[in-house]
């Protein structure tokens, strides 16, 4: 479940990162893409019979990437996804010292895994908090910072996830 949430989510962050830097002229398409993608994480939590710790954090991002959709689709309002990256930081940031940290870091691959994960969700905790800043706290001038830094981490999730899958 870790390879397939740190290779999906990556999808609506770059899509959001790039409505930020102003490239798409129609939000649709963040939006439809942040769709699919929050489809495929719920589906992965509802579907997949672990829940356990790991189909909170799934939740939590699969409920950001909704937000995305609903603003891009629907143009809800900016703000109440602003606040709900703050959440999601708080929750990350939870996350990344349980991966981190303590007993999850146990044998070889688990290792690596926890490692990525712990990496891949600092990137996220990055992200809800820029995007906290930017639409929920009303910080207008850092709509570009925010795209640049967003499209990075997504970046670096990805290639985390694509890490995770070849066994570093």
């Amino acid at each position: 479940m870790e390879v397939i949430f740190l290779l999906v989510l990556p999808a609506a962050l770059w899509a959001q990162a790039w409505n930020f830097l102003g490239q798409y002229s129609n939000p649709n398409a963040m939006g439809t893409i942040a769709t699919a993608t929050a489809a495929a994480l719920g589906g992965m939590v509802i579907f997949g019979g672990g829940h356990g710790a790991l189909d909170a954090l799934v939740l939590v991002w699969a409920i950001y990437a909704a937000g995305i959709a609903a603003q891009g689709l629907a143009g809800h309002d900016a703000k109440t996804h602003g606040f709900y990256a703050l959440f999601a930081t708080v929750v990350s940031v939870i996350f990344v010292v349980y991966y981190m940290g303590g007993q999850v870091l146990a044998s070889s691959n688990a290792g690596a895994v926890s490692s990525n994960m712990g990496i891949a969700v600092a990137l996220l905790a990055i992200v809800a908090a820029m995007n906290f800043f930017y639409q929920g706290a009303g910080f207008s001038k850092m709509r570009n910072a925010t795209g640049w830094v967003q499209l990075i981490a997504a970046s670096g999730v990805a290639l985390l996830g694509g890490l995770t899958v070849i066994g570093l």
